[in-house]
């Protein structure tokens, strides 16, 4: 249960910080502009972007994981853990998206949620591949085991 409630409070500061205005993509760059006085504004844009898309990359990642190791430790759900972490997580996603574009500071977008994807993807398959590992490993041990 400790899990989910660990879920919801992301979800919940996801959500929080896209209220604020310091999410907004406007902050982001007066930050780089300060920190990189020597940059284009060209280059300040094209970096302003690449931090933002890792940013949705790592949160959405991050939240795959979460939901999966919630679900992992419930019962009903832990033969689809994979499956349902990676639909909460796009659920969260074009929610999130909805949400921005309700606020004035934010301007929501779809292919945003394609972001998101790419890191509940990057995360999934890294999750699946270490279960399949652990379980050929498991198999080795037991056969061992055996003889």
């Amino acid at each position: 249960m400790l899990q989910w409630a660990v879920v919801v409070v992301y979800v919940l500061a996801l959500f929080l910080f896209t209220r604020h205005d310091t999410s907004g993509a406007g902050y982001t760059a007066q930050l780089l502009a300060r920190w990189f006085p020597h940059l284009s504004s060209s280059e300040l844009r094209h970096y302003v972007w690449l931090l933002r898309k890792a940013g949705h990359v790592l949160a959405y990642g991050f939240l795959t994981v979460l939901v999966y190791y919630a679900a992992t430790n419930t019962k009903r759900l832990r033969r689809w853990a994979l499956p349902v972490a990676v639909a909460a997580a796009l659920v969260v996603a074009a929610a999130d998206e909805s949400y921005q574009m309700r606020l004035q500071h934010r301007s929501g977008a779809w292919t945003d949620v394609f972001i998101d994807f790419l890191g509940i993807a990057a995360v999934a398959t890294a999750l699946w591949l270490g279960a399949r590992i652990r379980n050929k490993h498991k198999e080795v041990v037991e056969e061992n085991a055996e003889n």
